[in-house]
C-alpha cells in the first residue's frame, strides 16, 4: 500500500487547487452595483461602527494572516446580495468603507446579514468580527481570477482551527 506523506499530500492539494483555480472562469466585478433597500440601512450602520471598530482592533488577531488592503463584501438575506468594499491597514483598522464592489480587491468576504447585523450592533465590533471568522459565519476567499488569492484563502480556512 502507498503512503503519502503531509507534505506530499500538501503539495497534491496546493497542485489541485492550481488546476482547479486556473480552469475557473473570471467574473467582471461592477463596483456600481445597487444594494437592495436594507443594503443602503446596513451601510450606514457599518459607518457608524467604524470607530467602535477600530477603537478594538487589536482584538482582531488573525495571526500571520493580513487583510491588508480592499476586501469586497458581500452580505445576503434570502435571495437579494448586498455588495460593499472594505479597506484596512496592516493593523486591521477600517479605513474606509464603501458600497458596490472595488474590481481591483483580490479577496473577498461573504456572510449573511444576520451576521452583519450582529457585528455592527456589537460592544466590541473586532471582537465579533474575529469571532464570526472563527466560527465560519464569515467566509474569506479569494476572488474569481485572482489564483494566488484562491489557494491562499483555501489553505488558510483549511488551517485556521490551528491558527485562530
Amino acid at each position: 500500500m502507498t503512503s503519502i506523506s503531509r507534505s506530499g499530500f500538501t503539495s497534491l492539494a496546493l497542485v489541485l487547487l492550481l488546476l482547479v483555480g486556473g480552469v475557473g472562469s473570471v467574473t467582471a466585478q461592477n463596483g456600481a452595483q445597487t444594494n437592495p433597500e436594507w443594503g443602503v440601512d446596513l451601510f450606514e450602520s457599518m459607518e457608524s461602527m467604524v470607530d467602535d471598530y477600530n477603537a478594538n482592533a487589536d482584538s482582531v488577531d488573525l495571526g500571520p494572516v493580513s487583510l491588508a488592503g480592499a476586501t469586497n463584501v458581500y452580505v445576503t438575506d434570502g435571495d437579494e446580495r448586498a455588495t460593499y468594499t472594505i479597506y484596512m491597514d496592516g493593523d486591521h483598522r477600517i479605513t474606509d468603507v464603501q458600497q458596490g464592489t472595488d474590481p481591483d480587491a483580490v479577496r473577498k468576504m461573504t456572510m449573511s446579514r444576520a451576521t452583519i447585523d450582529r457585528i455592527a450592533s456589537a460592544d466590541n465590533p473586532a471582537a465579533a468580527f474575529r469571532s464570526a471568522v472563527e466560527s465560519n459565519d464569515i467566509v474569506i476567499k479569494g476572488e474569481p481570477g485572482e489564483v494566488v488569492e484562491q489557494i491562499k484563502w483555501t489553505v488558510i480556512n483549511l488551517v485556521k482551527g490551528f491558527l485562530l
